[in-house]
């Protein structure tokens, strides 16, 4: 009789003791499995949310806008690079926006907030609090002294629709500038400490209190269905934000031809005019927009991995013990093997092989209500409507929809194959200790 055969019918001598273990283990594997395919949900539903509210799958900005965020810091060639995002087949929809930080004044108080200038179609076919708006509308003339807040930023200046705003900033040139603003609508954002920091207002009336187009230009563009003549970043979305790097490249490569051609030219341009059109392009993905996303899908993989190991850890210990008692009671049994010649290094195969079985057997029982599970719950949702206003404080929805993680089978797997092995180098040392004579002896 082979050793893993012996080994197998060994386990069946106590069956339910074993039944017992193996469905400890199941129900560990099962555990950790959801835990990880619900906390994996949570994340990516919280990223889904960030991504669609605010942040974007990309942006585009001048070097000098990236480093100094000055209002005199425009996007060069702008239209180059709108034509280039229009042109890429993975590129969705893109938003241009004027970014200035601000100063918010109403009649019962006052918050620094950042002001969007935004083109309204552009910006509601990006993101996503754009085109939630609960009380009044969006914005709809480019040039009104108009202003859409965050419900959080109303609550908090005591506004409402049709109340009217101060709002304070710095033109190109460094100097103050308060104008007078009407609040049309209330959006509502994924999260509410962004809500309470950011609002929008018409991209070109921005343009023109701040100076960064002059009176020339501005009427230019009265007298007809004005495009994007000017912007400090240019938002865009993708089809796949996991699989940016094609269009990243593309992005770059145009930059940099841009710049060749900027340096060939360079002679008939004004050395302020140098200046800013020979700026490079600084071209972001979301993970570097908005750092904290990118370190929450790092650390996830490792802290799930993490929770499983202490799972499967403790599950470990019990099977340690179930294999000791298992020893103890057949001390008669292995004393008797070991007088009729198996030598011990079968005997330590056998107690080896006997510990990972138990352990295996468990594991793909674990595996498949852990994905069953998981395949249900992700098309039903989990909802958690006590702690909903704490969720949406973080950007994240009161439904969480958990995901399969299949990625994570083949790692736990070795883990419960690892711990195992290292659960059963005790019990096998212990009977290979035994005196075949003495253990002969035992009732």
């Amino acid at each position: 009789m082979s050793t893993v055969s012996m080994a197998w019918r060994n386990i069946w001598r106590s069956p339910w003791r074993s039944a017992v273990v193996i469905g400890a283990m199941a129900l560990g594997v099962w555990a950790g499995i959801f835990m990880m395919g619900w906390a994996t949900g949570l994340n990516d539903s919280r990223t889904v949310s960030m991504l669609d509210d605010n942040v974007g799958h990309g942006r585009l900005l001048s070097g000098s806008f990236d480093e100094s965020q000055e209002i005199s810091a425009p996007l060069p060639a702008l239209p180059l690079f709108l034509e280039t995002l229009s042109t890429d087949t993975t590129v969705t929809a893109f938003a241009p926006r004027i970014v200035i930080q601000a100063m918010a004044q109403s009649g019962s108080g006052a918050a620094p907030v950042m002001i969007y200038g935004i083109y309204p179609n552009a910006e509601q076919s990006v993101f996503s609090s754009a085109r939630k708006i609960p009380e009044g509308r969006f914005l709809e003339d480019l040039f009104a002294d108009e202003v859409v807040i965050g419900q959080e930023l109303a609550k908090r200046l005591e506004v409402g629709v049709d109340d009217r705003l101060v709002l304070t900033f710095q033109d190109v040139e460094g100097d103050p500038h308060t104008a007078l603003f009407y609040v049309v609508g209330l959006y509502d954002g994924a999260s509410n400490m962004l809500e309470e920091t950011l609002l929008y207002a018409p991209a070109l009336n921005m343009a023109q209190q701040t100076g960064l187009l002059d009176s020339s230009a501005m009427a230019s563009l009265s007298g007809s269905p004005p495009a994007f003549p000017v912007a400090h970043e240019v938002c865009f979305r993708v089809q796949d934000p996991y699989a940016m790097k094609p269009t990243l490249e593309r992005l770059s490569i145009q930059d940099g031809l841009r710049l060749e051609q900027v340096e060939q030219r360079s002679t008939i341009h004004s050395l302020e005019t140098l200046a800013f059109i020979s700026t490079p392009i600084v071209i972001k993905d979301w993970r570097s927009i908005s750092p904290e996303l990118a370190y929450a899908d790092n650390v996830m993989a490792q802290s799930l991995l993490l929770f499983m190991t202490i799972i499967l850890l403790a599950m470990a210990f019990g099977i340690l013990n179930t294999m000791l008692m298992a020893i103890l009671e057949r001390t008669r049994e292995l004393g008797m093997l070991m007088a009729i010649g198996m030598n011990r290094r079968r005997i330590f195969s056998l107690i080896v092989l006997e510990t990972i079985l138990l352990s295996l057997a468990g594991l793909p029982i674990g595996l498949l209500l852990g994905h069953g599970t998981l395949v249900l719950t992700s098309q039903t949702g989990i909802t958690f409507e006590s702690v909903e206003q704490g969720l949406a404080e973080f950007g994240m929805d009161a439904t969480i929809y958990p995901v399969t993680v299949p990625e994570f089978y083949l790692p736990i797997a070795a883990l419960v194959f690892v711990l195992a092995f290292l659960s059963a180098l005790y019990p096998a040392r212990k009977a290979l200790k035994l005196n075949p004579i003495e253990s002969m002896r035992v009732l």
